[in-house]
């Protein structure tokens, strides 16, 4: 044995030398935090399906199922996260990929650069897009789009167009629009049929499985109805939700409770809807532009305007809104505390002056119109109910940080002045609401496209009622416990909708991405080229086909929703660089080649095959 270890030749040692030192250092584990499969069976599928490449590549990865609520808390607040898989809500102005990614927005919590990510080139594209317009915005935020491609700070794999299933007997739904929409229920109209005006009233029990009712059968869609202003028996429009989060938390300043907002957006108003794609006067009566400056807007708010405890709005309490957004401790604090969820639309705005109870002048920093209207979106807080909640507190699910009262209450009672008013909630169950009938749509005076909406809310009241499952919606949607989902349905669940008798399943244009999160903060997504591997994981073509039953397009942009993403050489070439390793539309992994993907990253295995920690 010596003789023969003094033959070894000084190459052989070192090279033994270096795979001792090489398997001496600790296998790289990640976690893939998402929510459980009867929360999002999408979004734990895809959890799946990149835990199993990973493993495939030597990476120990698992997958962490938790509540919607815990995964935001860890994500938007905490920053606890390796690696994410969820939805992420998509904006029409793309303005929203400033606030996103801009390295500004690293420290701070929301929707606001949740990665960490920071680029200055980046920072600065993105603070250009908001000046221009036309075709010289168009090619800034292709520029912008190919640089998220090349740099991955998170991963878009598909934006699938929302589905939601609805009794057309029952409910005649607004053309153009998405049934779970402010749009959708202001149009929506009760139908009157015979098997409708008998149908008896039965009691929904989300949780359980629905018991059949003695009712009457659905009619077939040849019935002969008619659309009634009038009232009709029981004449509440009853949705299904898969969320519960809105029964524990009416909050709209706090993060880890938002869903997709629509339940606030009928309690809450603002000075501008974006209504069929274009930023119409809301709250506001007119605004109109400064002469010869571009950067103050005068905007003067409709009559008789009142919150729902009756007090009525002034031009005080929007100034008091924009000041509130951009500091909910008031000065109090040494630094400001902002609402994450509406910082990116703040900061648009310099100044909010009310010049009397009826006008407020808005003042701009350098942006463009189009980009400037997002601002006036935000949703307009009541002074008298907000402002004693400017005081710090703590919270103990948030790591660090000022927090103030007014991120962190409930809200179960909220004060508003929308359409709708909140009546009444039970936790994880239901939330309920009623018309709120000094809303100016309640008048049948309205000019343009808000006509549309004379007379406002049509039904006597809105029930949202939980359910644990798309499938147990469907379900209470046959048996006429309810009329529609408000809950997006899944491949499966759509298709069983589509089965049913008397259901019909509508689709609209895409408002959210699924998309793979990653965290900068960490090693080893600090490094871009890990980041790209592990991009080359994803074989979107195949998930298209498995996951989403073919009914969506793969995402190579975070702008897939709107016409911004690129067309050209320069684009097909950004986007083939991240092709998925193998045999793509198949899901077939060519482990021998991503391995060599992550070793061209930098990153070494072990002996036995294990990604190593790079050191």
């Amino acid at each position: 044995m010596a003789l023969a270890g003094a033959g070894l030749t000084s190459g052989c040692v070192r090279q033994l030398e270096s795979t001792v030192s090489r398997d001496e250092r600790t296998p790289l584990s990640l976690s893939i935090k998402t929510v459980p499969a009867d929360t999002d069976a999408t979004a734990t599928r895809l959890a799946r399906y990149l835990a199993t490449r990973l493993q495939t590549v030597g990476v120990a990865a698992t997958v962490v199922p938790m509540s919607r609520e815990e995964l935001l808390r860890d994500v938007l607040s905490n920053h606890d996260f390796d690696i994410y898989v969820s939805r992420l809500l998509l904006r029409r102005d793309p303005d929203f990929l400033r606030p996103l990614l801009h390295s500004r927005y690293g420290p701070g919590r929301g929707w606001q650069n949740p990665f960490g990510y920071g680029d200055l080139s980046l920072d600065s594209l993105l603070e250009r897009q908001r000046t221009e317009t036309g075709s010289v915005r168009a090619a800034t935020l292709a520029e912008i789009q190919r640089r998220v491609v090349e740099a991955q700070p998170f991963t878009p794999v598909a934006a699938p167009a929302p589905a939601q299933a609805t009794r057309p007997v029952r409910v005649d739904w607004p053309d153009g629009v998405g049934i779970h929409s402010l749009t959708g229920y202001l149009g929506a109209r009760a139908v009157t049929t015979t098997a409708t005006a008998s149908r008896t009233e039965s009691t929904v029990t989300p949780s359980a499985t629905p018991a059949p009712t003695e009712q009457s059968t659905p009619a077939p869609t040849s019935t002969p109805a008619t659309t009634t202003d009038e009232p009709t028996p029981e004449n509440e429009l009853r949705m299904t939700i898969g969320d519960s989060r809105p029964t524990e938390n009416l909050n709209p300043l706090s993060t880890p409770f938002r869903s997709d907002g629509t339940l606030l957006d009928l309690v809450y108003d603002s000075l501008g809807r974006p209504v069929y794609d274009r930023m119409r006067p809301w709250m506001a009566t007119s605004w109109e532009w400064a002469d010869g400056d571009e950067t103050t807007l005068s905007v003067r708010l409709r009559d008789d305007l009142a919150w729902h405890d009756g007090e009525p709005i002034t031009a005080a309490d929007v100034a008091f809104t924009f000041r509130f957004i951009s500091d909910t401790a008031l000065g109090s604090l040494d630094q400001p505390v902002p609402s994450p969820r509406y910082r990116g639309r703040a900061s648009l705005v310099e100044s909010v002056d009310a010049a009397s109870d009826r006008e407020v002048t808005i003042r701009f920093g350098d942006v463009s119109e189009p980009v400037a209207a997002r601002a006036l979106t935000i949703p307009v807080l009541p002074e008298h109910v907000w402002e004693p909640f400017a005081r710090p507190t703590s919270a103990s699910w948030l790591d660090g940080g000022h927090v103030t009262e007014a991120l962190v209450r409930n809200n179960l009672d909220p004060v508003g002045s929308g359409p709708l008013r909140v009546t009444g909630t039970t936790a994880r169950e239901s939330v309920s609401m009623e018309p709120f009938e000094d809303h100016f749509l309640a008048d049948d005076a309205l000019d343009g496209r808000l006509s549309r909406f004379d007379g406002g809310f049509s039904f006597d009241s809105l029930r949202f009622d939980v359910v644990p499952s798309d499938g147990a919606a469907v379900e209470l949607l046959a048996t006429d416990a309810v009329d529609a989902t408000a809950n997006s349905l899944s491949a499966d669940s759509r298709a069983a909708a589509a089965d049913e008798p008397g259901i019909s399943v509508r689709t609209s244009r895409p408002e959210w991405c699924y998309h793979v999160g990653y965290n900068h903060r960490r090693p080893p997504f600090m490094n871009p080229r890990f980041r790209r591997a592990v991009a080359r994981l994803v074989d979107r073509e195949f998930l298209v086909d498995s996951v989403f039953d073919g009914e969506t397009e793969p995402a190579s942009s975070p702008l897939v929703a709107t016409t911004y993403v690129p067309a050209g050489d320069a684009w097909d070439e950004a986007v083939s660089e991240l092709e998925f390793v193998g045999d793509s539309g198949t899901g077939t992994l060519d482990a021998e080649r991503a391995r060599s993907v992550f070793e061209d990253a930098g990153y070494a295995y072990s002996g036995d095959g294990d990604l190593l920690i790079q050191e």
